[in-house]
């Protein structure tokens, strides 16, 4: 088949974009760009309400839409930041109520333990603190490697959603049809390679929203009903449902956090418990692959198995964030592929 020089132009542009994502995804600032295309993607959503809204003010609804994402970001950093620091606070001005918790829930998981376990862990809170300070002491170098990892990532993420920003900032779409014209080819490819991008960016965050949703419902029903039709009652069930829908909305990553902090509440009732959750929490895991790949499927018409081995295959070749940005990458070829008129 022949390719006009249009089909061209889209082929390099695909080329050249895929070539950095991988780039990206081997040097781990994928984060930066995903954090960029949500900043990116809001804003401009946020123009068009705004400009449709305020009629007589709509050469500024760009600036108040960044305006105000700005503001809700800065906002969630503060209050994140500042509700860990109260939480440190609380614990420090009751130490004796901290230890007894603490000890409280120590005494739940050893006696949640068989025998043939418990036998090898220590006898009193004392020991357990003189056992995590050795920890402590002997992986000085290798948590400190940590820390440092988590400040650069969120370095990284910062810096992503201020470029997001800016492009969005820049970018105006009511004034598009007027300056092509101006633009050569190249230029007009490569923006329709990012509007592409940004089209499946939406459709992938909407099934983000929509499995976000899906694990909350499942997770309400498994303590909420499935548990105390049982007898058994989860501590801070409610805390654990919000943090559900919260943390869901992170792909892979904030399902695995909430899924850890199920199972260690669950494990301060019982092993037995604990298990069960674990169970049903891995079965749902598993079912939102299927979902992920449903929604977004649909939206390019891929087939499931085409978007679970791309999910698979960069899942192995990146790790998570592989896992991760697969329904964009993969979806967002197709979509090119098709609008070019190769497939």
């Amino acid at each position: 088949m022949l390719l006009n020089n249009n089909q061209k132009l889209g082929l390099f542009c695909l080329a050249l974009f895929s070539f950095f994502f991988i780039i990206l995804m081997q040097v781990h600032l994928m984060p930066a760009v995903i954090a960029g295309l949500l900043t990116y993607t809001l804003t401009q959503k946020l123009d068009d309400f705004l400009s449709q809204k305020m009629m007589r003010f709509s050469h500024r609804s760009k600036l108040v839409s960044v305006l105000v994402l700005t503001t809700l970001i800065i906002g969630i950093f503060i209050g994140g930041f500042w509700y860990l620091f109260a939480w440190f606070v609380d614990m420090a001005k009751h130490p004796n109520e901290t230890l007894t918790n603490i000890k409280l829930v120590v005494n739940n998981v050893i006696n949640g333990l068989p025998p043939s376990v418990t036998h090898y862990l220590p006898d009193d809170l004392d020991e357990i603190k003189s056992t995590i300070m050795i920890y402590l002491k002997d992986h000085l170098f290798y948590l400190q490697s940590i820390v440092k990892k988590v400040f650069h990532d969120l370095v990284i993420l910062i810096v992503g959603i201020v470029i997001g920003l800016i492009l969005g900032y820049k970018e105006n779409k009511r004034n598009i049809h007027h300056n092509q014209t101006m633009q050569t080819s190249l230029t007009k490819s490569l923006k329709a390679s990012l509007n592409r991008l940004v089209v499946v960016f939406q459709y992938v965050a909407i099934s983000q929203v929509v499995i976000a949703l899906f694990n909350t419902v499942m997770t309400t029903i498994l303590l909420f009903i499935i548990l105390p039709a049982f007898g058994i009652h989860l501590p801070f069930s409610k805390s654990l449902v919000l943090a559900t829908f919260v943390l869901g909305l992170i792909p892979i990553i904030g399902n695995l956090i909430v899924n850890a902090l199920i199972f260690f509440v669950a494990f301060t009732v019982s092993l037995t418990v604990a298990m069960v959750v674990i169970v049903y929490l891995v079965l749902i895991h598993k079912t939102e692959y299927v979902l992920n790949a449903k929604i977004v499927g649909t939206k390019i018409h891929a087939g499931i198995c085409e978007l679970l081995i791309a999910m698979l295959f960069l899942e192995t070749l990146f790790g998570v964030i592989g896992l991760i940005f697969a329904p964009i990458f993969y979806a967002f070829i197709k979509l090119s592929l098709k609008e070019l008129r190769i497939i």
